[in-house]
């Protein structure tokens, strides 16, 4: 299946590769207000939210 896959495939020229949109570094906006903390100060939320958000070390609930 996959040197089926290969024999379809073309080289892409340079004006195509400017076309191509997405990717892993795209222009996500990530929501933050699904991040929190808790109690203990940690971070709480989606895993990006570590990236964005800091907690106090101990907070009181």
């Amino acid at each position: 299946m996959s040197q089926e896959i290969l024999k379809r495939a073309k080289k892409l020229k340079k004006d195509d590769l400017k076309n191509i949109i997405g990717g892993v570094g795209g222009a996500i906006i990530p929501d933050l207000s699904k991040c929190g903390c808790s109690c203990t100060g940690a971070v709480t939320g989606p895993s990006y939210c570590v990236k964005y958000k800091k907690c106090l070390q101990v907070m009181t609930c």
